[in-house]
């Protein structure tokens, strides 16, 4: 019952330890941009201020998982230009795109950094942020997720 099986290789290949090593790696690189997110939000929260900020431009982006508006949101602090994004259905229609133009969107960023910033576009951006939703906002649900 003790006895070990003569011929048994124990070990494994070297190539099933490098696939291991290299899938370990591949998942923290797919993490990476997820916990940089989170870091950034949270400098944000740590000394946050608000300003208003203006849709100036979409872009249209094909995804993998799924296509996409990037919205860039112009907004001043302190005399100086910033832009953020968010992202807008891509189902939208030109004409619905050339009405959103000029639309005034809140923007939460970082006091000693205000280029890190979150566009306020939707009920989840605010949840983020321990705020609430205003109902003077609610258009935003048929265009920005």
């Amino acid at each position: 019952m003790g006895e070990e099986v003569k011929g048994k290789n124990t070990e494994w290949p070297s190539s099933k330890v490098i696939l291991m090593a290299f899938s370990s790696l591949l998942l923290s690189l797919a993490a990476a941009p997820k916990f940089y997110t989170i870091y950034k939000r949270k400098q944000i929260q740590k000394d946050q201020a608000f300003a208003v900020g203006t849709i100036s431009r979409f872009k249209y982006e094909r995804g993998r998982a799924r296509d996409v508006y990037r919205v860039e949101v112009q907004y001043n602090v302190d005399g100086k230009l910033f832009t953020g994004k968010c992202r807008a259905f891509w189902s939208l229609r030109e004409w619905q795109l050339d009405s959103l133009l000029e639309e005034k969107l809140p923007v939460v960023y970082e006091k000693a950094d205000p280029s890190n910033s979150v566009i306020l576009s939707n009920e989840e951006q605010f949840g983020h942020f321990g705020l609430a939703f205003p109902d003077s906002l609610i258009w935003t649900r048929q265009y920005f997720y």
